[in-house]
């Protein structure tokens, strides 16, 4: 059941993806725009489990933050806690693990694609070729350039004013 349930998630955001670009003309693939709408979803649901979820406080206790009504919807908090306790749910995590597992077969089409049309692609080869090498080269050109501007900024930024870089202590906490 969790992993009919898991697949009918992915299915429900592939679907409104296609919708969302259909509907709106978009030059973006349905299932693009559905994995859009899956990470805002878990997006949300974090945000969710944060306000919901103990937070802990210096002892490592939980602490709930509610407010003076804490007794008149307890019952409803407790079933969004548990709802909200992991991070991904299980029946979408199952569902998403059982097709990473044979990820592989889903190349089998764009590899049978790229034999059947090997004429094609042999007589496009050299448009191909510049165009790899072109786009690989603007894109390290791009990345170079944007670490670059980040790497600045946090130099620019005065080390009171929160620039400091964590010791390693902090890191690995």
């Amino acid at each position: 059941m969790a992993l009919i349930k898991g697949f009918c998630i992915l299915l429900l955001c592939q679907f409104l993806g296609e919708v969302t670009g259909r509907a709106l003309l978009l030059p973006v693939p349905g299932p693009v725009l559905g994995m859009l709408f899956l990470l805002l979803g878990l997006m949300l649901r974090g945000r969710l489990r944060k306000r919901l979820l103990p937070a802990p406080d210096i002892e490592g206790e939980g602490v709930l933050r509610v407010d003076e009504n804490t007794d008149r919807d307890l019952g409803q908090r407790q079933l969004a806690r548990a709802l909200l306790r992991e991070r991904v749910p299980a029946s979408l995590r199952l569902a998403s693990n059982g097709l990473l597992s044979h990820l592989s077969l889903l190349f089998v089409p764009a590899g049978v694609g790229v034999m059947v049309h090997f004429e094609l692609i042999a007589r496009d080869l050299t448009a191909i070729a510049i165009t790899l090498v072109a786009s690989i080269a603007v894109t390290q050109f791009v990345t170079a350039w944007l670490l670059q501007r980040l790497i600045d900024r946090g130099s620019a930024t005065p080390s009171g004013a929160g620039g400091k870089s964590p010791s390693a202590d902090e890191v690995s906490s």
